[in-house]
């Protein structure tokens, strides 16, 4: 009887010594989790340098079915298509064809708005008629269709189209002349008043005059 309790007493003390090991192993390891701090990667992060501005930023080429929507419509009857006539640059340009007798406009505020560094805005137009027309070209730092005309056009030249070719160029500085600064925010429109019915309009961009400029 002795031994039988002598036997279940050192069984018992085994056994809590067990589970008292299975603890304290546990705990050291929930510990040394917890307790682990890893320091992360040290990751150095480059800036890209910038380098020199091209000297052509093309702001639209018409070579896209979303670079002629991003024409819209803002006044006028009047339709545009992409067409293989007239290209300077790539491979289509901006066909726009109206009643001779129709003032029509187009708008657009998709395009690049860093001029920074550019000297001119430039674009070129045929004007597929026998006599002469005119485009205008306005910009303003905002696009509202309501209020544009009163709160945000301060930039607005009449530019003549000869019969054939022609090629629109807007200095940078008198842009900044009117507004006081070059603002970021740009709307540009475009204005054909009556006159002509076909034109074709290619190769927006802005150039720098001490560069090649195309």
């Amino acid at each position: 009887m002795l031994r039988s309790k002598q036997t279940t007493y050192i069984l018992l003390a085994v056994n809590v010594a067990l589970v008292v090991f299975i603890i304290i192993r546990a705990g050291s390891k929930t510990v040394g989790a917890e307790t682990r701090n890893p320091r992360p990667f040290n990751i150095d992060r480059v800036e890209p340098v910038p380098g020199p501005k091209p000297d052509t930023l093309v702001l639209n080429d018409f070579e896209k079915w979303n670079d002629r929507m991003n024409m819209y419509w803002q006044g006028g009857e009047f339709t545009t298509v992409l067409s293989k006539q007239h290209v300077t640059h790539g491979a289509t340009s901006l066909e726009i064809e109206k009643r001779p007798d129709e003032n029509i406009e187009l708008a657009t505020v998709h395009f690049p708005k860093d001029w920074e560094g550019y000297d001119r805005m430039q674009f070129d137009v045929f004007n597929d008629s026998d006599t002469q027309a005119s485009v205008w070209v306005r910009l303003g730092d905002r696009y509202d269709a309501k209020k544009f005309y009163i709160a945000s056009q301060k930039y607005a030249r009449d530019f003549l189209l000869k019969p054939g070719w022609n090629t629109v160029s807007i200095p940078i500085a008198d842009i900044i002349a009117v507004f006081g600064s070059l603002p970021h925010r740009k709307s540009l429109h475009f204005n054909f008043p009556p006159g002509g019915g076909r034109f074709y309009m290619d190769y927006m961009r802005l150039v720098r005059d001490d560069g090649a400029g195309d």
